[in-house]
């Protein structure tokens, strides 16, 4: 989303700057060279809370900061035109009230500083305690625009102006894949030969936070891996298909990264497996997945990867977000919820997905140009002057 969202903004808006502010600007900052990155001390709840008020208090007094020197991210939201949010599906009480409440920090922080909010392309909500907080940040936004119909369906809850509310899609559908030669070069380093044409290669993507004991809110995690492990190697016994594991997030620590619940995955098949080691870019990635024929995923931009290949996708969902965009491409019959994951029922939607994928491709294929063009709106929704720079949380 955010290389989407850089790319494309400095290339329609003639002398535009993008600054990304983000936890992890040593990490993130490789991965940006069209845009100036900042670290964002939103994770820093008493930090952030205290910059807040401080803010707050210049508002209160009718002080106009054009710098502030205590902090890089709100020092680069004096200077913006605009403040665009892209937390993806992280302004929600889903992942629990403290995490809701850091991203909900530089929202305000840049309203207090009267700058246009967009919240762009997003999955928001359900709120219960944050709700009062939610509707008074999400109601002073300049535009926010969600990516599929349950959160449109939440945020009009709230009271939103539908003028400021609009149904649009991800921006990850506007990611261009790697070329075929680079994607090839990838395969090869990571010793994985080209697939035999009758054999089927079966992309899967599992998530770290079904192996993060400390998920509470993934009641089935480290269970779901034992059922996919158990389907998959009874998948092996019934057709030709070799496995490709594919991490889809590296960190920021340890914990998070991917590639230890796919090695988790690996112990727990019998099917020997191959698996995508290194950490590579998304463009990369997007290209890696495009080379399976059908797809299982956890991670919901890895998904996006996939169906936006035309690779169909069996889609294990852990928030309302993964049945809202599977909806809105027309196949909301292959999400299955991670905490009614079962042997008894994910075999066979596995066996259906790969002896339906010429049908499903066929929807993918009349339902991908609308939402790409949805996509498209977000960075012509952008409130803008025609000189401008952009600053984006995360």
């Amino acid at each position: 989303m955010q290389q989407v969202a850089a790319h494309v903004w400095t290339q329609r808006i003639p002398g535009a700057t993008v600054t990304i502010a983000t936890p992890f600007p040593h990490r993130d900052a490789p991965h940006y060279a069209l845009a100036t990155v900042v670290r964002s001390r939103r994770r820093n709840l008493p930090l952030a809370t205290v910059h807040l008020g401080l803010l707050a208090l210049a508002r209160t007094l009718g002080f106009r900061l054009r710098r502030y020197r205590f902090s890089s991210e709100i020092d680069a939201m004096c200077r913006a035109d605009v403040v665009v949010d892209l937390s993806g599906d992280m302004l929600t009480e889903d992942y629990g009230l403290l995490v809701g409440y850091s991203h909900m920090l530089p929202l305000m922080q840049a309203l207090l500083l009267g700058k246009p909010l967009f919240v762009c392309a997003q999955s928001i909500g359900p709120f219960n305690r944050l709700e009062a907080l939610a509707k008074a940040v999400l109601s002073r936004a300049a535009m926010v625009t969600v990516r599929e119909h349950i959160s449109e369906q939440l945020v009009r809850g709230l009271g939103l102006d539908s003028d400021k509310c609009r149904k649009t899609a991800d921006l990850a559908f506007l990611l261009e894949p790697a070329k075929e030669d680079r994607t090839l070069e990838l395969l090869e380093y990571e010793g994985i030969p080209p697939c035999p044409p009758k054999r089927v290669r079966l992309g899967v993507s599992v998530s770290a936070l079904l192996s993060n004991r400390n998920n509470r809110h993934l009641k089935n995690g480290l269970g779901s891996l034992s059922t996919l492990a158990s389907a998959l190697d009874v998948l092996a016994t019934e057709c030709d298909i070799e496995f490709m594991l594919v991490p889809h997030v590296f960190g920021p620590r340890d914990k998070a990264d991917d590639r230890h619940a796919c090695l988790a995955l690996t112990q727990e098949m019998t099917t020997p497996v191959h698996m995508i080691n290194g950490e590579y870019r998304p463009e990369e990635l997007k290209g890696i997945i495009a080379t399976c024929d059908a797809f299982v995923g956890c991670r919901m931009h890895a998904n996006i990867a996939a169906l936006d290949s035309e690779v169909p996708t069996l889609a294990i969902g852990y928030s309302h977000k993964t049945a809202g965009i599977m909806g809105e491409l027309g196949v909301p019959e292959w999400v299955v919820p991670v905490e009614s994951l079962k042997v008894s029922t994910f075999l066979p939607m596995l066996r259906r997905l790969l002896d339906e994928r010429e049908a499903y491709k066929d929807t993918l294929k009349d339902r991908l140009p609308g939402i790409r063009d949805r996509s498209i709106e977000n960075l012509i929704l952008l409130p803008v002057p025609p000189l401008s720079n952009i600053g984006t949380s995360t």
